[in-house]
């Protein structure tokens, strides 16, 4: 009998457990937990190994259940003190010392101002528009921050940045061929398009506000690590959009400014909601196991492809191609 009951304790704690995730993963309801904060339940493991071994039927605290909570436990546990321990060393370090360190002096970047206050590190940044600059290309890398479009500017490009921590981003522009390359990257992370953070919460305290002329024809490639992307380019002419992201929440609109627009999206846990204009045929070719999809009136070609209806017929087109992981995936037409 005690087995029997500890087999029906352990099966509704998985199945809470599964239809938690489920429940994030199909969007039915959202948990904004980070990995710190579920660590802290660790002792509550040790509660149930407790619960298990006392419903053993042999009397015994080794039982498989026990362990397997016991083994999770422990290194949860240790990341949560170890975690404790240099939050509070950082805080007492920067409340003590306000020690700022950047050994990267041949950083090549337009910062119109260099200010810091309690509230985080402020910078402008800008590149001018030049003359007879018909098409632009846009790299962006960086995570741990909000990234938002504001609105257009007569400079080709602008960001402004408000960021708890001073490693800084470095911008730099070239001509080549008659297209502006603009790279606006996170210090120390370029090439880069992955940060580790285990603090979601903490991203809304860094924001990266980016302001883009509508004149060009622009291709844009991102790179973003933890963190969230809110893009409206109704108004812009996008011809390419390439999004390399980690952990990140991603809010992209497009628009009916050019005739063919591809975007490439390449994410492991991810949330991604993409607004495409009625008139505009789209489709979607996706890859990858474990997603959720959410598609305004698609219709399914094959495994893996998804089309508008008349998409072959219509002048204009976006083709999107996602190799996703654990994803979520909204395609909205407005």
């Amino acid at each position: 009998m005690e087995r029997k009951s500890s087999n029906i304790f352990l099966g509704a704690i998985l199945i809470v457990i599964g239809i938690l995730f489920l429940g994030t993963n199909l969007d039915w309801f959202e948990l904004n937990w980070s990995f710190r904060q579920i660590a802290r339940f660790w002792p509550l493991m040790l509660i149930l190994a407790g619960v298990f071994a006392f419903l053993n039927r042999s009397r015994t605290a080794f039982n498989a259940a026990s362990a397997l909570l016991i083994a999770f436990a422990i290194p949860l546990g240790i990341f949560t003190c170890v975690d404790d321990g240099v939050s509070n060393f950082k805080d007492e370090f920067d409340n003590d010392w306000h020690v700022t360190i950047d050994d990267d002096d041949d950083d090549n970047y337009n910062a119109d101002s260099d200010s810091s206050s309690n509230d985080g590190y402020k910078n402008d940044y800008s590149v001018p528009m030049g003359t007879d600059v018909m098409e632009a290309k846009l790299k962006l890398a960086g995570g741990a921050a909000e990234f938002d479009l504001e609105e257009t500017t007569s400079n080709l490009f602008e960001a402004k940045t408000n960021l708890s921590y001073k490693t800084g981003y470095t911008l730099t522009e070239e001509v080549n061929n008659g297209i502006k390359t603009v790279e606006f990257e996170q210090k120390g992370k370029k090439g880069k398009g992955f940060n580790l953070n285990f603090d979601s919460d903490k991203n809304s305290n860094n924001t990266v506000l980016i302001k883009l002329n509508k004149a060009p024809v622009w291709d844009i490639e991102m790179g973003i690590g933890a963190g969230e992307l809110d893009f409206d380019f109704s108004d812009y002419k996008v011809k390419r959009l390439d999004l390399n992201t980690g952990a990140t929440d991603i809010d992209v609109k497009l628009g009916d400014k050019v005739d063919n627009v591809e975007v490439d999206i390449n994410s492991g846990v991810t949330s991604v909601k993409i607004s495409v204009p009625e008139g505009v045929g789209c489709e979607l070719h996706m890859d990858g196991a474990l997603n959720s999809k959410k598609l305004d009136g698609f219709e399914k070609v094959k495994s893996g492809l998804w089309r508008t209806p008349g998409y072959e017929s219509t002048s204009k087109k976006i083709k999107i191609d996602a190799d996703a992981g654990l994803s979520s995936i909204k395609i909205n037409r407005y």
